[in-house]
């Protein structure tokens, strides 16, 4: 049997878009993790808790709000690949600059501290999964 069930707790905020009052809601349902997020409780709008929207309410405030931020000039951020592709290219001048010297430092330290830092971040992704923090 599936229960679900949610709890309403106070989040200290109120809303910028109608002046109500911002809960923090979690979403219990029989073997899924809990659901948190921040919800107007006069409005509806519900926001993540790091802030980002995840759904506007009905309301005129919270369409104009919405239009706002859309309008709002976003920065400029670079993909992953082009990331990659900067990062080689700093390598590949380094190693032509630096030499193998460069090569076999890199090889002694930074591969093996690559490698304890990615067991790290897994170790830390399941915990969080695990919700053991």
């Amino acid at each position: 049997m599936i229960e679900t069930d949610t709890i309403w707790k106070d989040s200290g905020f109120d809303c910028d878009h109608c002046g109500g009052e911002i809960a923090k809601r979690i979403d219990r349902e029989t073997g899924q993790p809990d659901r948190t997020c921040l919800q107007c409780k006069q409005c509806g709008c519900q926001w993540t808790l790091a802030g980002n929207v995840e759904r506007v309410g009905n309301g005129p405030d919270c369409q104009a709000a919405q239009r706002d931020r859309e309008a709002a000039p976003r920065q400029l951020t670079l993909s992953r690949p082009v990331w990659i592709a900067l990062g080689i290219l700093a390598f590949l001048v380094l190693l032509r600059f630096g030499g193998f010297s460069l090569l076999f430092a890199l090889l002694r330290y930074l591969v093996p501290l690559g490698l304890v830092g990615l067991v790290v971040f897994y170790i830390a992704r399941h915990g969080r999964e695990q919700e053991w923090w």
